[in-house]
């Protein structure tokens, strides 16, 4: 059976240089991961990561000059009509009550 390693986010984001919270965001889709980074292996409650993907990972990268992993581009389609949504003018300050003609 191989070594296997399991990495916390901690040491993720020490192996890759970023921090921690970085590697939080990608795992619960607040931002878009790098493509190809390994999804995590769950142990009950822990979230961790296997080092042999890690290292594939890294190895799989491009090498860049500018520091930044190229992303792949999206195709987006034409809408095919254009929608404008409308926000409701709201006024500023405490609603007051609807004046309905009446004295009360």
């Amino acid at each position: 059976m191989q070594n296997l390693e399991l990495l916390a986010a901690a040491d993720v984001a020490k192996i890759l240089k970023i921090s921690a919270a970085s590697i939080w965001n990608w795992q619960y889709g607040r931002k878009m991961p790098p493509p190809g980074f390994p999804p995590p292996v769950k142990i009950g409650t822990s979230v961790r990561w296997r080092s042999s993907d890690i290292q594939a990972f890294i190895l799989g990268l491009p090498i860049t000059t500018t520091g930044r992993i190229p992303q792949p581009e999206l195709a987006q389609p034409a809408p095919a009509t254009a929608m404008v949504l409308v926000k409701p003018v709201r006024g500023r300050g405490r609603p007051r009550k609807i004046q309905t003609g009446g004295l009360g």
